[in-house]
């Protein structure tokens, strides 16, 4: 998995470093997650905040994609990480729940002969 990054306004290198530790852990163990574009910004808009991070990643079958808005560029990456994180678990689970749900449940019969014997006892 490789992680590449889109930095239109100020972010220091420790929360640079702190966003991919996350990413890596999440992809730790998995082959799920291929590529991670990050891009931060500012933003002029007066209703939406003054940055915005947005979190792109191109997923086995499917890609995934966090948006999130706040007064601080650093912040705004901090929720976007918590949003992707979120969408990565939720894909995940839904794959293991289509894995396992095309099988029958097991069902116990008790044969009648079974049936018979308990009610001879009483």
């Amino acid at each position: 998995m490789d992680i590449q990054w889109h930095v239109v306004t100020e972010l220091d290198s420790a929360r640079r470093e702190a966003a991919e530790s996350r990413i890596q852990k999440l992809a730790h163990g998995q082959k799920d997650l291929i590529h991670v574009v990050i891009h931060v910004e500012g933003s002029k808009h007066h209703q939406h905040g003054a940055a915005e991070a947005k979190i792109r990643c191109q997923a086995r079958g499917r890609e995934l994609i966090a948006h999130e808005r706040d007064a601080e560029p650093s912040m705004a990456l901090t929720r976007a990480l918590d949003v992707f994180e979120r969408e990565v678990r939720a894909m995940r689970a839904k794959r293991r729940d289509h894995r396992g749900g095309g099988r029958a449940p097991v069902i116990e019969t008790v044969e009648e002969d079974e049936l018979l014997g308990v009610e001879a006892m009483e």
